[in-house]
């Protein structure tokens, strides 16, 4: 089975690793509420929003994802660039919350 690694390279959660086999989720929503998949810790990740980003397939290619920023306050970046519109993200990708915020790498196992 497919799944997603997250691994966090800076933030409350430096050092951690989530893993998320994707037969569970269709998507992954990465923020503070208590619904996230990937959570963040509300008092210590204030540049993530309750629902900061979206990791989801691509509707195109079934082995590609997607990493959308779901308008958050403070931004999503992709490998230090502000993601704007729905942007690919593979393997090795950084992914950061916020300026400022958490990092993480993204793979695919």
């Amino acid at each position: 089975m497919l799944r997603i690694v997250l691994r966090h390279i800076s933030g409350s959660r430096a050092t951690e690793v989530d893993v998320i086999p994707l037969g569970a989720h269709q998507e992954l929503i990465l923020g503070r509420a208590p619904s996230a998949a990937v959570r963040f810790d509300p008092q210590l990740d204030r540049a993530v929003g309750r629902h900061h980003a979206r990791i989801t397939r691509s509707a195109a290619n079934d082995g590609e994802f997607v990493l959308t920023d779901l308008t958050s306050r403070n931004g999503t970046f992709l490998n230090g660039q502000r993601v704007e519109m729905a942007a690919p993200v593979r393997a090795g990708d950084l992914v950061q919350l916020g300026e400022g915020g958490p990092v993480l790498e993204f793979q695919v196992d």
